[in-house]
């Protein structure tokens, strides 16, 4: 009688083996379309994001390009030539980096050009739209509000400049915009929200020279009120 001979590990191990490898085969054959779709699927998504990476550079490039031709005509003070370029980077690459730069310069050229009524739709635009551009958002605030100022909606000049204390938040710009938001609001004949303009710099700036001047238009107004 033959003895019975035993298993080892290492057979029972390459069996098990095996036995995946050929069910793991028979499971891969019978769906092998699935497989074939789920990789050309992944293949296109890869593609379609490098295609789109590819054109949102280029979009980038070439709004950079034409923001730089815009700030050179700028500095050679062909403010219409550049409103131009920068317009076009608003109209055809909204969504690239220099959009909101563009935005404000146009806002800023009209605002020097006396053209109040268009400074303001941009400084509009900027503010609505660009907002996320802390560096510049509070000097679009602040012409915004003298815009509205020139073309007389005082209420709006008022809260512009508000505004742009509030986002500046330092002693070199904030009191002044302070002081000319209580001056737009006196002019919109809202003395509350003035006296709360000059409240601030006297709160907040007392080692300043405006600091004399807010507690004079605070008294002004408590005198007429």
């Amino acid at each position: 009688m033959n003895p019975e001979k035993r298993i080892s590990k290492s057979q029972i191990k390459q069996d098990k083996m095996v036995t995946f490898a050929l069910k793991a085969g028979e499971y891969i054959q019978q769906n092998k379309n699935y497989f074939i779709y789920t990789v050309a699927g992944i293949v296109a998504i890869v593609a379609i994001i490098f295609f789109f990476n590819y054109l949102g550079n280029k979009k980038e490039a070439e709004a950079t390009e034409l923001f730089g031709k815009a700030q050179l005509a700028g500095a050679m003070n062909q403010g219409s030539l550049a409103i131009t370029d920068y317009r076009t980077i608003l109209d055809n690459y909204g969504s690239t980096e220099v959009a909101s730069k563009a935005c404000f310069f146009i806002a800023d050229i009209y605002n020097r050009q006396r053209n109040y009524d268009s400074a303001a739709v941009f400084y509009q635009k900027f503010v609505d739209s660009y907002n996320d551009d802390k560096i510049l958002l509070p000097a679009a605030y602040a012409g915004g509000g003298n815009a509205y100022e020139q073309i007389r909606q005082f209420e709006k000049a008022g809260e512009f400049y508000f505004k742009a204390a509030e986002i500046a938040n330092d002693d070199y710009r904030s009191p002044d915009y302070y002081m000319a938001a209580g001056g737009a609001y006196i002019q919109a004949g809202n003395f509350a929200k003035a006296r709360e303009a000059y409240q601030k710099v006297v709160d907040k700036y007392r080692r300043l020279q405006v600091y004399s001047e807010a507690r004079k238009k605070i008294a002004e107004i408590d005198y007429k009120n």
